[in-house]
């Protein structure tokens, strides 16, 4: 996919609190339209912070977040969501008591243009088959692998023009967290959809992405091109225990 060679997201100087307790600080980070940029660090580095910020689950205490070029750090959950931001969360978040495919409906319940949701709906299929063998059994019933592929192509049903995906390998076996990576970049190749990621896996994510960040601690530490960072010494070592 081409780069549009603007910002499509802006996050500039972002201080979020839990309480009294500093959770990230003056983190900024750049994304351009078709752009795939990853966010690496460890477990409590403050990614899932960001990305709840971004998408307004979080109220940050001080700084912006900007997409298409307006401001969004005030408006609600839904609102951010009307304009293209589908976040995939830590863990799924799925709605267990509901069908395969009524998870999947309610990924689209902001969107009006019902040739198009069938149209995407038979892609999600084409592209996760066991969403279709499963869509009557109930989300949670499904294995964790099963789960996340769900919760994924819930976000691909909003037809996003962001698709932020917040640690997708996490608790999955070696295995289902190639698979998974390998319908990450499937998605990216077929699709108009930028995408931002956080991950603990640095293995998995650098040698996919144009770019990435490195939070630890609340901060972003360090920045750059993915297949850079890996030949990086303290990346090597520290998350790539090379």
């Amino acid at each position: 996919m081409e780069k549009g060679g603007w910002n499509l997201l802006q996050v500039k100087d972002l201080t979020v609190y839990y309480g009294k307790a500093l959770a990230i600080e003056k983190v900024s980070l750049e994304v351009e339209r078709g752009e795939f940029v990853a966010v690496i660090g460890p477990n409590g580095a403050g990614k899932t912070t960001l990305f709840k910020a971004i998408s307004s689950l979080l109220k940050p205490h001080s700084g912006e977040v900007i997409f298409e070029g307006k401001n969004i750090t005030k408006l609600p959950p839904h609102e951010v969501a009307k304009l293209g931001i589908a976040h995939c969360p830590e863990r799924r978040r799925l709605a267990s008591r509901m069908t395969v495919m009524e998870n999947l409906e309610l990924g689209a319940y902001l969107r009006k243009d019902k040739e198009r949701i069938a149209e995407d709906l038979e892609y999600v299929y084409d592209l996760f088959p066991v969403l279709k063998e499963r869509r009557n059994q109930k989300a949670g019933t499904l294995s964790g692998g099963e789960q996340q592929v769900l919760a994924i192509a819930r976000a691909l049903m909003a037809n996003p023009k962001l698709l932020m995906m917040d640690e997708p390998s996490v608790g999955l076996s070696p295995i289902m967290k190639e698979k998974i990576f390998e319908s990450i970049e499937e998605i990216r190749r077929e699709r108009d959809i930028t995408i931002l990621i956080s991950e603990q896996d640095a293995s998995l994510v650098l040698p996919m992405c144009d770019r990435a960040y490195v939070m630890e601690t609340g901060k972003v530490r360090m920045k750059g091109d993915g297949r850079e960072l890996m030949r990086n010494d303290y990346i090597r070592s520290s998350y790539l225990g090379l």
